[in-house]
């Protein structure tokens, strides 16, 4: 958000999620390790994701990523590249945000759907003493 206007052009689930990733190297024979590294996202819009991570990927780095937000659904399976990396103050933690550049339209959508789906969704009140 710039100057109190959203500038985002989807809606966006913020909400814990799971998403498994894996560095794509430049060299398709040049993949390290077949496993796949796991975080916690809190923010996922049909266009990218953002998450907390323990090592910086690096700015143009291509991830291939499994985006698990329901348990109802097979998990979301797409490519993304890091477009911007935050360092967290006083912590080894670093803010990574992804943009999508390989998704099914289909899967999109049902990003998109939940996210709209889940803005309409009245706050609930967690504190009894203003309920």
């Amino acid at each position: 958000m710039i100057n109190g206007i959203e500038k985002r052009k989807y809606k966006r689930i913020e909400k814990p999620f799971i998403v498994k990733l894996q560095t794509i190297p430049d060299e398709p024979k040049e993949r390290i390790s077949p496993d796949w590294d796991m975080v916690v996202a809190k923010d996922l819009g049909a266009g990218g994701v953002f998450f907390q991570c323990s090592r910086n990927l690096g700015i143009g780095t291509s991830l291939d990523l499994k985006i698990g937000f329901s348990t109802s659904t097979p998990p979301i399976k797409c490519v993304g590249v890091v477009v911007r990396i935050k360092k967290q103050p006083y912590t080894s933690i670093f803010g990574i945000a992804i943009a999508f550049t390989k998704i099914d339209a289909h899967e999109k959508e049902i990003i998109n759907r939940t996210a709209l789906e889940m803005s309409r969704q009245p706050i609930q009140n967690l504190n009894p003493a203003f309920a």
